[in-house]
């Protein structure tokens, strides 16, 4: 376990970091419609002109990167990859975005109705598809991410144990707190065992007065020890504690999460 990387965010970032922003996207963000979802499309500064082909990083119910992409371009082709990213959309995330039907959280929220492997399949089966067919992408599984915040990001994690086409994984202040899915975790195995996986939490996200919420931090380090046991390489696997709660700094952490997984190889 020496070589796990764990950062807490308080301690590790330059005074610099902190003052970034103010940057003008360089790239293009447009809207399209694959299937019957509307997404959100990124192209990285010189694409139409570039005969490159791009990775992809496919953002689970995200609409609007624009924030996120001004943080990240000025690291393209230091630190980073430039990339292409499609945020898709979802009109019921605890629908899209829900493992297993639990009970609902709140009096007048959707129910959780399981519709994860679903939402997984169209990712799998039309959405990337069409972007290998229509863009200048590389199609193999290390050059494709899937990334996403709450209950986004745990289905990300999820996608890990039924799909081998995404090696890159973000699990943003994941909804680790969801019944049964540590104990899913423990008893299945990750199709890609040399996946890369960034997970985080806010440090303030385990202090919630919701009683089937509060053991998020708790199920977030059990999920962390279970990928060291699993994955193949412990140094592909980050575990991040941001300050504040569930809401704060969020294209922030977006690019936290963006620049450690699509980080240029050394």
């Amino acid at each position: 376990m020496a070589n796990f990387i764990y950062r807490n965010q308080e301690m590790i970032l330059p005074d610099s970091v902190e003052q970034e922003g103010g940057n003008k996207m360089v790239g293009k963000l447009s809207e399209l419609l694959i299937g019957d979802r509307v997404c959100s499309l990124y192209l990285p500064p010189g694409y139409q002109e570039s005969a490159s082909t791009y990775p992809v990083v496919y953002a689970l119910g995200g609409k609007d990167f624009h924030e996120a992409i001004e943080l990240i371009e000025p690291h393209f082709g230091k630190e980073c990859e430039p990339f292409i990213l499609l945020g898709i959309s979802s009109e019921n995330w605890n629908e899209d975005f829900s493992p297993w039907m639990v009970p609902k959280l709140f009096k007048n929220e959707e129910p959780f109705s399981g519709g994860a492997g679903k939402f997984l399949s169209m990712l799998e089966g039309t959405i990337k598809p069409y972007m290998d067919a229509n863009y200048s992408t590389k199609t193999q599984p290390e050059d494709n991410a899937i990334i996403g915040y709450s209950l986004a990001g745990l289905t990300a994690l999820y996608a890990l144990y039924r799909s081998d086409a995404f090696k890159r994984i973000g699990c943003l202040s994941g909804s680790l707190w969801f019944e049964e899915f540590i104990e899913f975790m423990d008893s299945n195995k990750p199709k890609p065992r040399n996946a890369k996986v960034y997970l985080s939490l806010g440090k303030n996200e385990e202090k919630t007065r919701n009683q089937r919420m509060a053991p998020v931090g708790l199920r977030t380090r059990k999920a962390c020890d279970i990928l060291l046991r699993e994955l193949s390489d412990e140094k592909k696997l980050l575990l991040e504690w941001n300050p504040g709660g569930h809401f704060d700094e969020i294209p922030k952490r977006y690019k936290q999460s963006l620049l450690w997984l699509m980080s240029m190889p050394r």
